[in-house]
């Protein structure tokens, strides 16, 4: 009998564990706006339509959300752009520990895009990625510096990562 009830307490809170890590995707959308111009030498006056975005974009940052001796919460966020003939989705966001040096310990976090074959939707600008985090921070670190980077996978190792945000944390 106590079996029936454990085992769908431990499910629940897996999934609720889950949930809590889990990366957020939202696409970012234009709408279209006419727009008078005037021609300077000749005063005549044009219209024309051009696409404004309407979703605001996330600027590349890390939020932190809570923090106690041992366990660090924080928000990776960010945006991409994908439009048009280039069709970029993000792949996932992947860890990488970095050097731990006395009392300082750096994460890496890696943004993966992956270009893919055809054509984006003419109102859509790109995508806006949030991802809450959880990182248990080692008995001695008094310094946590996370670093943000964008991996373009499938483009030349010279160009493959780009460091987009830097945050330092001191407990």
């Amino acid at each position: 009998m106590k079996n029936y009830v454990i085992l769908p307490t431990l499910l629940l809170l897996m999934v609720f564990k889950t949930q809590a890590q889990r990366l957020t995707v939202t696409t970012i959308y234009a709408a279209p706006q006419r727009v008078n111009n005037e021609i300077p030498e000749t005063g005549r006056t044009y219209s024309t339509t051009t696409l404004r975005e309407v979703t605001p974009r996330l600027k590349p940052e890390i939020l932190m959300l809570s923090t106690n001796e041992s366990k660090l919460q924080f928000r990776i966020q960010g945006n991409i752009r994908s439009s048009g003939h280039q069709m970029r989705h993000i792949r996932r966001i992947r860890y990488e520990k970095g050097e731990q040096d006395g009392v300082e310990i750096t994460l890496k976090y890696y943004v993966e895009i992956k270009n893919k074959p055809g054509k984006e939707g003419a109102l859509i600008k790109g995508y806006n990625y949030t991802k809450d985090i959880s990182h248990r921070i080692p008995k001695g670190v008094r310094i946590v510096k996370i670093e943000l980077y964008e991996d373009y996978l499938e483009v030349s190792a010279a160009t493959k990562s780009k460091c987009i945000a830097v945050k330092t944390f001191d407990f």
